[in-house]
């Protein structure tokens, strides 16, 4: 499947418009005039479109019989409707899905496994020759129904495409110039006339780009939406020929624009449909103000009073004046282009001088020297003015300015666009020419002298809608989304493939500083890291941030990514918490047995010297069974207390403390060898202790007694030490100590 831009749906509401436009000029319009030769090349889209569909039909249909008959019940419905507006035109011949319903015959022989060649070729030979006699368009939907079945690809499909149109062309003109000569049929068709038919080769352009996708489910409004419309059309149009009798082109003129503006309201309402984001309001805001536009120029061509027309005048240039700050909106919004202020205050400053100059324009001539009506133009007054002010002239140049601006916008934003982009793009750019073209139409003098700017404004609509509804997903996030994200406490970040960013919460501010939308990621300090080294965490300003990028990804394209950030700090915090209380004595606060013997032997492997102390409470029993074991844990936390402050006590060695498990606690004091300062250091312990019991109101109760054990660069000579020896060697000296009338130290050697 390829990603060609249009799927079946718009493609068939495509083609259902030409049609609409097509037979509008049958009906309403002089064939050989410009606006009917132009509608009428437009209506060929039709043809090649549905038979396209009718070859794409057959191959995807699950229940061909079903298909045959209800484009059968429809040519029969849709006989009448179109005998009733085409009557004098075609006669006895038949409508567009009688065509289709032997196209798709004709293709059904063709493809059927069973029947001989000679039987095909039979049967299909009665199609066209029916088809010759009563169908509407002659023997030509059969065979573009083939080529668009049998075609291996669309470069062959188009060839056969063109060169089968040729053909008919030639063979047509061929047949009218020998029924000038020879009056054989009753058509009195010239050359000239038919030439407008080359217009099918044109229906190839959309249909080049067609994605393969076979659109919506399936659903009654889907099914026959096309074959009620066909004949309904023709009824509502055969009706108002009834009504305006003979219809003049003044009355063309207006129902155009208020069909135009029709098409306008039904694009705003399926621009409020889509998905809310700052993308939707610009084109919300070039929907109204083109609304409003329309409104305007209707309101100045049906007045007949000077008055009328300057109020519609009025109106017109305020719309138009807000239409290109919304168009330049709508470019910075889906181009993901970031427009300085400037751009947007110089508008300003151009609109205000614009409408000042258009309501003072009796006073001072900056707009118009005089506006008039001229009486003259038949029974449908026009406005005419009398000499152009520099305001005007101004406008013109700052319309030609803007678009000219838009257009550079959309080039630069395609150098770095993906083919998805590019396409958006597209329709912007198609936006961008029919706004124009009608200006180019009047220069040309194709529509008699009227204006027709108003009527490039729902085309403009259409385009810049789809350009918004079709990839929306290219937006940024969608307004209510975002302010839920703002709330959040996660960071996020969306960038285009061009790493331009279309989004951003509040909160990654705090962390990256300030940048804006549609700045570069990569000009971002750290964000460029992240983005291109896919880091899985930063640590900034103290804080630990886990990253996480994940790519936006639609119709098989990556169209940019979604950078995530948490902030992870309180979650190690709390884990070293976890850790912290998993290492310590709950009791006491101080690390325990695990935590300490772990310590010990790493400083043993690095054959570090020290000195292992074991400290433990005498008669600790007796205080248990005297005063209680909530007295005796209160000893054993002042213990622990002393063990603290001893760590703290010293800036020259470092001090490791670990309660081993009942009334028994260790130290290491790592660096320390020197045997004077270890006993000054034992006795300043048994002393802090003495000291603590009496701030707790617990004198006497108890006391410590230390085991020392030292450990020298001799220690590790023909010996491997680790924790548990030098637990057993310092357990004795505490022994040794016990022994000695407790309550003082004693050393012994490994």
């Amino acid at each position: 499947m390829n990603t060609k831009g249009l799927s079946r749906r718009e493609l068939k509401i495509l083609a259902i418009i030409a049609m609409v436009v097509d037979h509008t000029a049958w009906g309403f319009v002089d064939f050989m005039s410009p606006l009917g030769q132009i509608m009428h090349i437009f209506g060929r889209l039709t043809i090649p479109i549905m038979c396209f569909f009718v070859a794409e039909g057959y191959r995807h249909t699950s229940d061909l019989k079903s298909y045959i008959n209800r484009m059968a019940t429809f040519a029969v419905f849709s006989i009448f409707p179109f005998y009733i507006f085409f009557h004098e035109e075609y006669d006895y011949r038949q409508n567009i899905i009688f065509d289709l319903l032997l196209a798709l015959l004709a293709l059904t022989i063709a493809d059927n496994k069973i029947l001989p060649k000679g039987t095909k070729a039979v049967l299909i030979g009665v199609l066209f020759v029916i088809s010759w006699n009563i169908g509407g368009w002659v023997i030509m939907p059969i065979i573009y129904v083939l080529i668009f079945y049998y075609g291996k690809d669309f470069k062959t499909k188009a060839k056969w495409f063109v060169f089968a149109t040729v053909v008919m062309e030639i063979s047509l003109i061929a047949m009218i110039l020998l029924n000038q000569k020879y009056h054989f049929s009753k058509y009195d068709w010239n050359v000239a006339e038919r030439l407008y038919l080359l217009g099918f080769v044109f229906g190839l352009i959309p249909l080049y780009f067609y994605n393969g996708q076979l659109g919506e489910k399936k659903n009654l409004f889907n099914k026959y939406f096309f074959y009620c419309f066909y004949p309904g059309h023709f009824l509502i149009l055969s009706a108002i020929k009834y009504l305006v009798g003979n219809v003049v082109d003044q009355d063309i003129y207006i129902m155009a624009h208020i069909i135009a503006l029709v098409i306008a309201l039904i694009m705003l309402g399926y621009v409020l449909t889509i998905n809310p984001s700052r993308a939707q309001n610009a084109v919300t805001c070039f929907m109204i103000f083109a609304i409003m536009y329309i409104f305007g120029f209707l309101q100045e061509i049906t007045t007949r009073e000077v008055a009328g027309v300057y109020t519609g005048t009025k109106l017109q240039f305020f719309a138009e004046c807000m239409l290109f700050i919304s168009l330049t909106y709508c470019m910075q919004e889906l181009c993901h282009t970031r427009i300085s202020g400037f751009i947007y205050s110089l508008e300003i400053v151009v609109s205000f001088f614009v409408m000042y100059s258009l309501f003072t324009y009796e006073d001072n001539g900056l707009m118009y020297k005089a506006i008039t009506i001229n009486y003259e133009a038949g029974s449908f007054p026009r406005m005419q003015v009398v000499g152009y002010g520099i305001a005007f002239k101004i406008f013109v140049v700052y319309s030609f300015a803007v678009c000219l601006m838009c257009v550079i916008i959309g080039v630069k934003s395609a150098k770095h666009a993906n083919s998805l982009h590019k396409k958006r793009l597209r329709f912007l750019l198609y936006a961008m020419i029919v706004m124009w073209l009608p200006y180019l139409i009047k220069v040309l003098n194709l529509t008699n002298g009227y204006e027709i700017p108003a009527l490039g404004i729902p085309f403009a609509a259409i385009f810049v809608s789809i350009s918004l509804g079709k990839y929306s997903y290219l937006d940024s996030i969608s307004l209510d989304f975002g302010n839920a994200l703002n709330k959040g406490k996660e960071g996020v970040i969306v960038v285009d493939s061009s790493h331009r960013i279309l989004y951003h919460n509040k909160w990654v501010n705090t962390i990256f500083g300030e940048f804006y939308k549609y700045d570069d990621a990569y000009a971002v300090p750290m964000l460029k890291d992240i983005f291109l080294e896919k880091k899985k965490s930063i640590e900034i300003g103290g804080h630990t941030y886990e990253t996480r990028i994940e790519p936006l990804i639609e119709q098989s394209h990556v169209t940019g990514q979604i950078l995530w950030i948490l902030d992870l700090t309180e979650h190690y915090n709390y884990l070293n918490m976890v850790e912290e209380s998993a290492s310590k004595d709950s009791l006491t606060g101080i690390y325990n047995r695990g935590w300490f013997e772990e310590n010990v032997d790493r400083i043993l492997s690095e054959k570090r010297q020290g000195a292992f102390i074991m400290l433990d409470l005498d008669n600790f029993k007796n205080v248990n069974d005297k005063y209680g074991h909530k007295t005796g844990d209160a000893a054993l936390v002042a213990l622990a207390s002393v063990m603290k402050a001893a760590e703290k006590s010293t800036m020259r060695y470092r001090i490791y403390s670990g309660r081993i498990g009942g009334d028994e606690f260790c130290m290491f004091i790592e660096g320390s060898t020197d045997r004077k300062w270890l006993q000054d250091f034992a006795k300043k312990q048994i002393s802090s202790y003495d000291e603590e019991l009496v701030k707790m109101s617990y004198k006497g109760i108890t006391s410590i007694s230390l085991g020392i054990v030292q450990v020298t660069g001799d220690s590790y000579k023909d010996k491997e030490l680790n924790y548990e020896k030098l637990y057993t060697s310092a357990d004795k000296a505490l022994y040794l100590a016990k022994e000695h009338g407790k309550k003082t130290y004693e050393f012994l050697d490994i």
